[in-house]
């Protein structure tokens, strides 16, 4: 595939999206052309992956020959103008691992998004700590007396479970929003993201990350929810800069408008954490970039 290199916004990428075939809106010939407008060197769909259990913003398992389809046709039709990349967001459960590998593994996906969207005791259901704050809440109270820190534990257990078995797999991938179980956690009201016990979380979360060879994103969607940082944190950057994990930026955009959200914001921010480049798609995986953008731009605080 040929990149666009001389774009505002090259040699950045946006992998992480959804559209019309999960909980985003749009086609996904909507958001290559507006990939192709920000200037990006390229665009990747990586829609919800299908789940064996009810739940309304994955994928549904028999659209998703439909899906990979529609990707490729307009990775057809951008050849010549912009790199277009398949891809699923895999929404990681422990014990899955079977229904993974039988019906993700053989269809020729580019890339992965691993992320950590469900939390719960084994042996029961799974809860999205992230569908409202009011489940988040409900579920520490019924579950452990309104402490958060057992939730917690568990997000950062699965993650780094995910990044065992995934790395193992042979497709490029990279962990989707790091931090997120901070999303209801604006001024650390649920839990303290500075006290030991959660930065030994995050160390053994990013050690696991380093010793699989994977690599992070920013997520700038982050920056829009209610913590209003990005995924991850600045503390957190600085923690990934000091063992060279490798980092993406992306937008977790759910409108082709947002493909682009925020990514000089992320720039300014990786620069202040260290960061000096990025990786980005290319036929064989990944590539290293230097970060380029416009001087003067400022980031919302992290």
């Amino acid at each position: 595939m040929s990149l666009a290199t001389d774009g505002p916004l090259a040699p950045l990428s946006s992998l992480h999206t959804h559209s019309r075939y999960d909980d985003g809106e749009g086609e996904i010939g909507d958001y290559a052309a507006a990939a192709s407008c920000a200037g990006l060197s390229a665009y990747g769909a990586s829609g919800h992956a299908p789940l064996p259990f009810d739940c309304d913003y994955a994928m549904p398992l028999a659209t998703l020959d439909t899906y990979c389809d529609d990707v490729r046709k307009v990775a057809e039709r951008w050849e010549d103008r912009l790199a277009v990349y398949l891809g699923l967001e895999l929404d990681y459960v422990p014990g899955l691992s079977s229904f993974y590998e039988r019906e993700f593994l053989g269809r020729g996906f580019d890339y992965f998004v691993a992320s950590v969207h469900y939390v719960g005791d084994p042996g029961t259901v799974p809860w999205a700590y992230d569908e409202s704050e009011d489940v988040f809440i409900r579920e520490i109270q019924s579950r452990h007396a309104g402490d958060s820190r057992p939730v917690v534990e568990d997000y950062y257990s699965r993650l780094c479970a995910m990044v065992r078995e995934v790395a193992n797999w042979g497709v490029p991938s990279f962990v989707g929003h790091f931090d997120r179980i901070a999303l209801w956690n604006r001024d650390d009201r649920y839990f303290p993201t500075s006290d030991s016990w959660y930065l030994a979380l995050v160390d053994e979360a990013l050690n696991a990350i380093q010793s699989a060879g994977m690599a992070i994103e920013l997520n700038t969607s982050g920056w829009t929810k209610p913590a209003a940082k990005p995924n991850p944190n600045l503390t957190v950057l600085r923690r990934s800069v000091e063992r060279r994990i490798p980092l993406i930026v992306s937008a977790d955009a759910h409108q082709a408008s947002k493909v682009a959200r925020l990514y000089r914001e992320a720039v300014e921010l990786l620069r202040k954490a260290g960061y000096g480049e990025v990786i980005v798609p290319n036929h064989t995986g990944w590539r290293r970039a230097v970060l380029s953008a416009e001087k003067g731009s400022e980031a919302p605080s992290a």
